[in-house]
């Protein structure tokens, strides 16, 4: 628990566990002058079997109005905990960022997190599927500022996924968020006995998937592991459900599309194996039906390592499930843009990515019906 000033500021929780991890934190805005910064280990809401904590390092860095980043972080939203995962270490949130572009009348700010998990919503196995990982990503909040940097206009994401104008309380320019549902949606109007103030870091998502943060930060999916076990969700099966396999036994697979009524998926052939293994499993809203860049992955048996992949194909079909001809008529011209391949991965023993698979595609278009191999271990 950490104070600044005499008051409470926030909780960390040390996610990082036993070993040795560097938690970027926000102290707010201070006034020149001398302050007092008090850390303290919180019994209350640790761990019965949580040891002493040692502290190896802290360092203090002021950033002020001369700094490229200071707007970004003078603006950066802190998060009150939601209530039902405090003691229980549940959805807890381990890296934000945020993203800056042009606006219509100067720049917008985003502001997203990285939670390990969601208590509620999309079922585990279609997180895998339509979103190749079992973490919660989400945007908090979005700041449009004009040329001379004030603030015109905020909104935040609200129960439902809905924008919502932000109206709630501040800390200097701060905006306060409880973590209000259990698929991790905020509300500005609210507290919890906890809350935390991670850093955000910048990073650009105009030619990478939200995911790719994760790749950039390996940790998150060992934390991701971590969380699935202690909830019991993983298990050796293929039934459909809130249970998945081991993350091991997956491969990953980050690819950029355009996508026009249609929904693309990935097919893998193993060597000494006739069978084709599908990111979809066969369930149409398993694949993935949105633009842009995405990471979903396909699920392997037991032991499977990435050169043991042989074939690697890539299918577009009609999103949705159209019946009538009037409702087919409407998606007749429906395909798919495969422009970009990033990076096709599997676990570690550590739960961590592993060498990506050598491939390299060119952009190519896929009628909806259309399945096109991409790689062909064979050669």
């Amino acid at each position: 628990t950490i104070s600044v000033d005499g008051r409470y500021h926030q909780d960390v929780i040390l996610f990082g566990g036993a070993r040795t991890f560097t938690y970027p934190l926000m102290l707010g805005r201070l006034r020149p002058g001398t302050h007092s910064l008090r850390i303290e280990y919180n019994v209350k809401q640790s761990a019965a079997k949580a040891s002493i904590v040692e502290i190896k390092d802290a360092k203090i860095i002021t950033v002020d109005k001369s700094q490229a980043e200071y707007q970004a972080l003078a603006l950066a939203p802190f998060i009150y905990a939601r209530p039902n995962t405090i003691g229980r270490f549940s959805d807890a949130p381990i890296l934000p960022w945020y993203e800056v572009e042009p606006g219509p009348s100067g720049t917008i700010i985003r502001y997203s997190i990285i939670f390990t998990n969601e208590d509620g919503g999309t079922q585990t196995n279609a997180l895998m599927a339509r979103w190749g990982r079992t973490t919660d990503v989400e945007m908090i909040y979005e700041a449009q500022v004009d040329a001379r940097g004030k603030l015109v206009a905020s909104v935040f994401q609200g129960k439902n996924h809905k924008s919502f104008q932000f109206h709630g309380r501040k800390e200097a320019d701060h905006p306060l968020f409880i973590v209000a549902t259990d698929n991790n949606m905020f509300s500005d109007n609210g507290q919890s006995e906890m809350r935390f103030a991670l850093r955000p870091i910048p990073f650009d998502l105009s030619r990478a998937s939200r995911e790719e943060l994760m790749y950039q930060h390996p940790w998150t999916y060992e934390l991701m592991a971590e969380e699935l076990q202690r909830e019991n969700k993983i298990r050796d099966s293929s039934r459909v459900g809130q249970q998945i396999a081991d993350p091991r036994r997956y491969l990953y697979v980050q690819s950029g599309a355009k996508q026009e009524d249609a929904a693309m998926s990935f097919a893998v052939k193993l060597k000494g194996d006739r069978k084709w293994y599908t990111s979809d499993i066969g369930i149409n809203y398993y694949k993935v039906d949105r633009s842009g860049y995405f990471q979903t992955t396909v699920r392997l048996p037991p032991g499977t390592t990435i050169d043991k992949i042989e074939r690697l194909a890539v299918r577009c079909d009609i999103a949705g499930d159209p019946r009538s001809w009037e409702e087919i008529s409407k998606v007749a011209n429906a395909q798919c843009e495969l422009t970009d391949v990033k990076r096709i991965f599997m676990l570690d023993d550590q739960y961590r990515p592993g060498p990506s698979l050598p491939l390299h595609v060119h952009p190519l278009k896929l009628q909806f019906g259309d399945m096109i191999e991409l790689y062909d271990g064979r050669k």
